[in-house]
């Protein structure tokens, strides 16, 4: 019974299996099945979407700290054991290096070396210098700055040599040998500032002087004199210069250079220079040629500047005033006046206009002290009113084209300082601002083209010069 009981209760659960089959397979069952499926993918679906969904990149990881190793600092350097120092007033060099503890034997060599480089005795307060001495005192250099004859800086070493020391005999010691030190002997060195040199352009007017208008564009007294004895055979700047003239130069300047700083030395040499006079223009160019034969102040046509005559028996920038006036200032009476007057301080410098051979150094009552001198072709310069004689002038002695032959004064018949100055030919007076003297030294024409190619481009910085 038992059996079939359990065989009725599995036939009932087949039947229950069938029906359930039975409605899977309808077509409406078909759907609940597939959206059962689907429902149990979904979950892996998604992940695998998130998983092939790219990732926004992670931000870089924090920089890791910089440890820095601090070094030891450099050790310092030892302290310099050269002292400086400068002169006090009144005191003399030895004098100075007893102060650091120098012996008077090494002031003494150290002077006796010097000799001819550095005169000790003639520096003055505040005078740099600088010593090294070693531990007994004894001087190992000295260095000392000043300046040369051109004003660039110079510093003058002396060195200490190595001395071996000589053994004597010492008779009363048996004849042994015993060492005996020598002087102190020291090597000089100098060492000069370098040089360097510019080219400055400047322009201007006259206004009241020439020496007014090159002071206002910027130059010097130096400048001045170097512009003008460019001229000084064809221009008389005394006389001739007038207020609306015009100059323009182009001139070296110099500086000296010693590594630390770059010092204004002043004006070197005229390289190029124009004045324009009453409308006349006048120019001159510095140049030698190639071979070294012929060298000076030429124009612009390659003729020399250089005359045998010069226009003005002293400097320009010297003069004051002008004493040309026709009535004589001690007789009071209208008188001839066979020359020219250039009125000055009194010791200005006097000098011969030409080559030539002194004929009288005296002293006139009406003329003071005066000099004439005789010169080629019969032509005689004569100087009045002269303070005194320059070194070595007197009858007989030969002088040359500007050479001091005396100095301006207010000696004889005069009522201030000045000069008169005459021109002779024999016995007949000339005037000097009408004479034009030969061409001292002329350049041979095969040299033009040498010159003009050296010319053109200072004729084109000469007109590019803006005068003020």
């Amino acid at each position: 019974m038992l059996r079939h009981a359990q065989s009725g209760h599995q036939h009932r659960a087949d039947a229950l299996d069938d029906k359930r089959l039975e409605r899977v397979q309808q077509p409406g069952s078909r759907r609940r099945l597939v959206v059962v499926a689907a429902a149990a993918l979904l979950p892996a679906a998604l992940a695998m979407a998130v998983a092939l969904t790219p990732k926004a990149p992670l931000p870089p990881p924090p920089p890791k700290p910089v440890v820095v190793v601090a070094e030891a600092p450099p050790p310092a350097p030892p302290p310099d054991p050269t002292l400086h120092d400068a002169l006090g007033k009144g005191e003399a060099l030895g004098t100075a290096l007893a102060r650091h503890g120098i012996g008077a034997d090494d002031v003494s060599n150290l002077v006796r070396d010097l000799k001819g480089v550095l005169e000790v005795r003639s520096l003055r307060a505040g005078a740099v210098y600088s010593v090294l001495v070693d531990d007994a005192r004894r001087l190992e250099r000295f260095t000392f700055k000043t300046t040369n004859g051109e004003g660039v800086p110079r510093l003058v070493t002396a060195s200490r040599l190595a001395v071996v020391d000589e053994a004597v005999e010492a008779p009363a010691r048996g004849g042994s040998r015993l060492p005996v030190e020598r002087a102190a002997r020291f090597s000089v060195t100098i060492d000069d500032a370098r040089v360097e040199i510019d080219i400055e352009g400047l322009a201007g007017s006259v206004r009241g002087s020439l020496y007014n208008g090159v002071l206002d564009a910027g130059g010097d007294a130096l400048l001045v004199n170097k512009f003008v004895d460019v001229f000084a055979w064809n221009i008389d700047f005394y006389r001739q210069a007038q207020s609306g003239d015009s100059f323009r130069v182009l001139v070296e300047k110099r500086f000296a250079n010693d590594g630390n700083e770059r010092r204004f030395l002043g004006w070197g040499d005229v390289v190029a220079a124009e004045y324009v006079n009453a409308g006349n223009a006048f120019r001159g160019f510095a140049f030698e040629t190639s071979d070294k034969k012929f060298a000076g102040f030429y124009d612009d046509k390659g003729e020399s500047l250089e005359r045998t005559f010069l226009r003005s028996p002293m400097e320009v920038t010297r003069i004051t005033s002008s004493y040309g006036s026709r009535f004589h200032p001690v007789l009071k009476a209208q008188k001839k006046h066979e020359g020219v007057d250039y009125g000055a301080p009194v010791g200005t410098p006097v000098w011969s206009v030409a080559d030539g051979i002194v004929v009288d150094a005296r002293f006139s009552k009406s003329a003071g002290n005066m000099v004439v001198v005789q010169h080629v072709n019969g032509l005689r310069t004569e100087y009045f009113h002269l303070s005194k004689f320059a070194e070595g002038v007197r009858a007989g002695s030969r002088v040359t084209q500007k050479q001091a032959i005396g100095y301006v004064g207010s000696t004889g018949m005069s009522t201030g300082p000045h000069l008169h100055f005459g021109l002779l030919r024999g016995n007949s007076h000339l005037d000097p601002g009408t004479q034009k003297s030969e061409n001292a030294r002329p350049m041979p024409s095969s040299y033009r083209p040498e010159f003009d190619a050296f010319v053109a481009p200072l004729m084109a910085q000469l007109a590019a010069l803006t005068r003020a």
